[in-house]
């Protein structure tokens, strides 16, 4: 049932991450060189809901991450967050994965990215009678989509939505995120100039 359940929101997602994320037809009428090469840092605020059990809960907090991209169609990411204001069962993914990242069909300074990675989230899980079990590392895996407005070394990341799945010994959490946020591009590790 859980093998299931897994395949299935793998199904729903990939045409959204190559559609929403990528925009590879758009791509390919600009130039290449869209992306910076060089080491990215970024940090966001924003919003979790948690799917537990019958009831969904809501929590404040903070991404942060460093990415390097090589190419639009390939980039690694390291990202961590923390959403612990206002939060019943509190979450905090850690993950690495791939990432793309495209330049707007008419705008150039748009950048519209896309995010796939797995790691480990220090999660609280529901008891009996919705008691908050202490949190401890369980399995995750994330899938995101954002935009970022390119403003020379900084870029400006007006949105970025997230899909987080946690496996508990109890359960899976489900979690929807939205942040916004900054980015700054260091290029002193191998960037274009």
């Amino acid at each position: 049932m859980r093998q299931q359940s897994i395949v299935k929101k793998l199904v729903l997602l990939v045409p959204l991450f190559v559609l929403g994320g990528s925009t590879p037809v758009m791509g390919q009428v600009q130039a290449a060189a869209t992306s910076s090469s060089g080491l990215n840092f970024f940090a966001s605020f924003g919003g979790l809901r948690t799917h537990v059990i019958n009831y969904t809960y809501n929590a404040l907090g903070v991404n942060g991450g460093i990415y390097a991209q090589r190419s639009p169609r390939f980039g690694v990411e390291v990202r961590g967050g923390t959403y612990p204001m206002y939060a019943r069962y509190s979450q905090s993914p850690i993950t690495a994965g791939y990432r793309t990242e495209f330049a707007g069909p008419r705008w150039h300074t748009w950048l519209f990215s896309g995010y796939f990675g797995g790691g480990m989230s220090l999660a609280q899980d529901a008891g009996p009678h919705y008691v908050p079990t202490p949190a401890r590392w369980s399995p995750c895996w994330q899938a995101s989509q954002g935009l970022a407005i390119n403003l020379g070394p900084w870029k400006w990341s007006p949105y970025e939505a997230t899909w987080t799945e946690t496996y508990t010994p109890q359960r899976t959490l489900s979690g929807y995120s939205l942040t916004t946020g900054v980015v700054y591009s260091f290029r002193g590790f191998g960037g274009r100039p």
